[in-house]
């Protein structure tokens, strides 16, 4: 039933529906009007991440009809005040936030302009969903609270005990890991995209000594943030971190690529691309890796582009490497950077990246 229910909502959102009369509104809204905005319906209850779960799969996972391709909600809530005011200049955050065990500490620094102005919007990776490691938080939702922002939460992983037996209750209990996108500004039109390639990260339960037994795969978060009468596009993605993985990870950045071609707006995506190659291609000002390639060739650029080789590593595990991006489409970048390692190198395994942009808002 929910799958039913999840398809017609998905439905609605792409035509603008509410109330049952958008279809018409948007008939009558005229060539100037536009592209449509739906909000997301932002829920008003508080959800216990330690039990109630967004993933089907999560009942049952070792019986699973599909271990990477698994059907989950969409959560997001908004803190936010009031509507806020459009700004000319909006500073984007990319940020593998390394499940989300410094938390407060992260936040700290987000929030004291000391590094970085505070985000509009940020683009967060591997976060935790009522994980035992980061003590049952709802990590985004943490976020968004603490920011008053409004935020959107999608799972790619069911994370599975690695010692849990042949069947629940497991212990540690299962808990969810996926990406978010927490914004200030409201964000509508979303969708999670579960790659159409992808890796199955399961083990079944006998399996000895298992790495990161899971169900699911890798995802990105699409959503189109509303910034006064405009509208920017922004994408999340954590790709594919297996090393030997290339083809994998090459096809899930192509099919964002892709996805973006129809988006008449300006367009932002930032994540953790795990491009383990690409500091050779900024060392000699060149574009090879296909996981960068697919979004330059169709007008994107690379808003660290003017950044120093030195100034660019994002991670240093297992020697420096490039693999955290903001690349942009159809919007001007006015300054970018990085947090420096010796002051946000405690919070994660990979630095925050910084971009401002302008010209959203008063076009």
């Amino acid at each position: 039933m929910r799958r039913f229910i999840t398809l017609i909502c998905a439905w609605c959102f792409t035509l603008g529906c509410s109330d049952g009369d958008s279809v018409s509104a948007m008939q009558d809204a005229g060539p100037d009007a536009g592209p449509e905005f739906a909000e997301f319906a932002w829920q008003e209850d508080t959800p216990d991440p330690e039990t109630d779960r967004l993933c089907d799969e999560a009942t049952a996972p070792d019986d699973a009809p599909d271990t990477t391709f698994i059907d989950c909600e969409i959560e997001g809530a908004t803190f936010a005040p009031q509507p806020p005011e459009p700004k000319e200049e909006l500073v984007i955050l990319a940020y593998n936030i390394l499940r989300g065990f410094e938390v407060g500490a992260q936040l700290n620094e987000i929030t004291s302009g000391s590094s970085f102005a505070q985000p509009d919007i940020l683009l967060l990776s591997e976060v935790d969903r009522g994980c035992q490691r980061t003590n049952f938080r709802n990590i985004a939702r943490d976020y968004a609270e603490r920011l008053g922002y409004y935020y959107v939460y999608a799972t790619e992983f069911v994370e599975l005990p690695s010692n849990r037996g042949a069947t629940g209750p497991y212990d540690p209990p299962l808990c969810e890991h996926g990406n978010a996108i927490v914004s200030r500004y409201p964000l509508g039109n979303v969708r999670q995209i579960r790659h159409a390639q992808n890796r199955s990260w399961y083990t079944p339960p006998e399996e000895p000594e298992p790495d990161e037994p899971r169900l699911g795969g890798r995802i990105a978060i699409a959503a189109d943030a509303k910034v006064g009468d405009d509208l920017v596009r922004i994408y999340v993605l954590h790709l594919e971190s297996t090393i030997s993985a290339g083809d994998i990870r090459d096809a899930q950045a192509e099919e964002i690529a892709l996805d973006a071609e129809s988006v008449a707006h300006p367009v932002i995506v930032g994540g953790d691309f795990n491009t383990f190659g690409y500091f050779q291609d900024v060392e000699s000002g060149t574009v090879s890796q296909p996981a960068v390639k697919s979004f330059v060739d169709r007008g994107f650029e690379d808003a660290h582009d003017g950044l120093a080789l030195d100034a660019r590593y994002t991670t240093f595990d297992p020697f420096p490497l490039i693999i955290d991006l903001i690349l942009v489409r159809d919007i001007s970048v006015t300054g970018s950077g990085l947090c420096e390692p010796d002051i946000c190198g405690a919070f994660s395994d990979h630095l925050p990246v910084w971009t401002t942009v302008s010209r959203v808002a008063g076009r």
